[in-house]
């Protein structure tokens, strides 16, 4: 665990010093000793060739995008751009703390040095000195304005977070980025031998920091930190400490990871973005530390094994992430199937799993995949509606989740996303923006821009648990029933029966004796929506694929359009249609919800009764409903843990 802040008095290392902390075997260093300068500029000349032949460059430039050449010229003249706003130009001397466009991703992006990939990939395929040089310098200049002795400055806009610059998410991701840039721009001319004691002494500052003042929390950032702790240990073996610090990085990622992951897969943010990047950190930190014959434990790998295994399961037809919490899915997935947004991470688990599961659901190989093709994560709270693995397949994701380790995730359980056909038909309002909109990440994070219930219109508590999963291959029903103290006493517990993968069917019961106002919400793409109030019917009018939806409750409800989003990218969202199912009575109560996606522009024939002798909060429950003249009678009983239907 991290010593109390307090208590521990950070120093940065003197460049002057920095052949005290490396090992004594490595290139020139034996020859030295403290204080012995002459000594030291000749251990650093032949350091420094040490590096360069250790990391040759390349006979051949590697290739590089114009995008890329063009965002290094940029940065060359100190031009930089984030995210969905203009570009700004800082000038000379870098203001390092300003934030041109009023949000904190900016600023951070900055501090963990994304520019330096750039402009080392464009030193790499030109060979042009600007870009080596500039590179140089900017490291330079943040050395030199932000000392270790100075970690807990607090920045001049953003002064609730205490030692912005040196945050370990900032740090982490920091000594990453200067670890990949380095094999590239060790070459250059401006890659000087004090430049490169400078550059050691900052990277030694990084360790010390992250070493004594750890996060030491269970979250994302952990993984984050230890990442880039471990990549400087790695690249930098020179280090005397480096194999302790290799050794502490993963005894601590590995905590860390285990604490932050259900163990069934998931991690506990609830959104997709950090799932994937903490799956991906652990799998850098396991692949540098094969490589120095540290032995991985089965649990981490068993752990690693369980985080793909949930991309396997919950990724949808076109390969997107689902959008719970503060995620993002790209609105269109590309022409090419090996663009689709989760194409590489499953054919990364295929290769390093060795399992050809993996490579079949990313290339849509059905006959290597199971024949149920639904999935459940219980204990995260997540699941995958699927009538089969074919990019026009139907497949409804469900969220109800015990609380998250962070903020990242929404007040939204019992919320879905709905796929058809090839389309989002009712896509996650997404999150739209971290810093530079509070009033509209407030809006987005809203219980009532989901679809789920709510009372009285207020945010709901997240407070999931599992009750029930039944999935019968034979009959192709899919049944699942969780639960979420919603209000102070008021469940909301939600049963949808995937019905012989063609619709689903959902009954929504309200259980406790609270007074107030109960609503049914649901939102869908971009488009037409037609209302018609009389028979409690909503319905989009697109050109292929399309959704209807039947509400049915004790008394009519009032059905009415709501305001409604859909943020697909940070910083990038477009009105869609929403609308919602007023209750003119109070709980406890029960609603019946009939979802049909179908073709083209005829409405499917949809009818339902009202459950009979249902309690709210009983065990059992049986509804009818016709979808074009096909009657069943759908059941449940969650004492015997099975769901089934008969024919009506």
């Amino acid at each position: 665990m991290a010593q109390n802040q307090e208590e521990v008095v950070l120093q940065s290392l003197s460049p002057e010093r920095i052949t005290t902390v490396l090992d004594r075997s490595c290139p020139g260093i034996e020859a030295t000793a403290a204080g012995n300068m002459a000594a030291a500029d000749d251990a650093l000349t032949a350091l420094l060739a040490h590096y360069r032949s250790l990391h040759p460059l390349p006979d051949e430039a590697p290739p590089l995008p114009s995008a890329v050449l063009e965002q290094a010229e940029k940065i060359v003249r100190r031009t930089f751009q984030f995210g969905p706003y203009e570009e700004a130009t800082y000038g000379d001397p870098m203001d390092w703390e300003w934030d041109p466009r009023d949000d904190i991703e900016w600023v951070a992006s900055v501090y963990r040095f994304y520019w330096a990939e750039p402009l080392a990939r464009a030193y790499g395929a030109t060979r042009d000195e600007r870009f080596a040089r500039a590179c140089v310098e900017l490291v330079s200049d943040w050395i030199a304005a932000h000392p270790l002795e100075r970690h807990e400055r607090t920045h001049r806009v953003y002064s609730h977070w205490k030692g912005f610059a040196w945050l370990d998410i900032q740090t982490g991701i920091r000594a990453t980025n200067l670890c990949r840039a380095f094999p590239m721009l060790v070459h250059a001319e401006s890659f000087t031998p004090a430049f490169l004691a400078r550059f050691l002494a900052s990277l030694y500052d990084h360790q010390v920091k992250t070493e004594r003042l750890p996060m030491g929390q269970v979250h994302n950032k952990a993984i984050f930190e230890q990442r880039g702790f471990i990549n400087v240990a790695y690249t930098f073996p020179e280090f005397a400490d480096s194999r302790r610090w290799l050794e502490l990085g993963f005894q601590r990622a590995a905590q860390s990871l285990l604490a932050q992951t259900t163990s069934d897969g998931v991690q506990r943010e609830w959104s997709f973005g950090y799932h994937l990047g903490v799956l991906r950190d652990a799998v850098e930190i396991t692949e540098r530390m094969r490589k120095v014959d540290y032995a991985i434990p089965a649990d981490y790998r068993d752990r690693v094994h369980r985080m793909y295994d949930y991309i396997h399961g919950i990724a949808g037809p076109d390969l997107g992430a689902p959008m719970f919490g503060d995620a993002s899915r790209p609105q269109r997935p590309g022409f090419r199937r090996e663009e689709w947004q989760l194409y590489a991470p499953l054919m990364q688990a295929a290769d390093l799993l060795n399992d050809s599961r993996f490579a079949a659901r990313a290339q849509g190989d059905a006959s290597q995949l199971p024949r149920q093709a639904s999935s459940a994560f219980p204990e995260a709270g997540l699941y995958a509606l699927r009538s089969g693995w074919g990019p026009e397949d139907i497949q409804l994701n469900l969220h109800c989740s015990p609380p998250a380790i962070s903020s990242h995730d929404q007040p939204d359980n019992g919320t879905f996303e709905l796929c058809a056909f090839g389309r989002w038909l009712m896509p996650d309002s997404g999150f739209y923006t971290y810093g530079h909109d509070p009033r509209s990440r407030a809006w987005h994070r809203r219980t009532r821009v989901h679809q789920t219930l709510t009372l009285d219109g207020r945010d709901s508590a997240c407070a999931g648990r599992h009750l029930l999963w039944s999935s019968d291959s034979g009959s192709g029903l899919v049944a699942v029933t969780v639960a979420n103290d919603a209000y102070e006493g008021l469940e909301h517990r939600r049963t949808i029966w995937f019905v012989q993968g063609r619709y689903f069917v959902l009954l929504d019961e309200a259980i406790g004796a609270v007074p107030g106002r109960l609503e049914l919400h649901y939102q869908f793409a971009p488009g037409e929506l037609r209302l018609d109030a009389e028979r409690q019917l909503v319905h989009t009018d697109n050109a292929e694929a399309n959704v209807a939806l039947l509400a049915i409750a004790p008394q009519a409800m009032t059905l009415r359009r709501e305001e409604g989003w859909h943020a697909w990218a940070y910083g990038k969202r477009e009105p869609r249609p929403a609308c919602s199912f007023q209750y003119p009575g109070t709980a406890p109560a029960v609603f019946l919800t009939v979802l049909v996606p179908y073709r083209g522009g005829q409405v499917p024939r949809i009818s339902a009764s009202q459950p009979q002798d249902l309690t709210p909060g009983s065990d059992t429950a049986q509804v009818r409903v016709t979808v074009d003249e096909q009657s069943l009678c759908l059941k449940r009983d969650l004492a015997r843990g099975r769901a089934w239907a008969d024919r009506a």
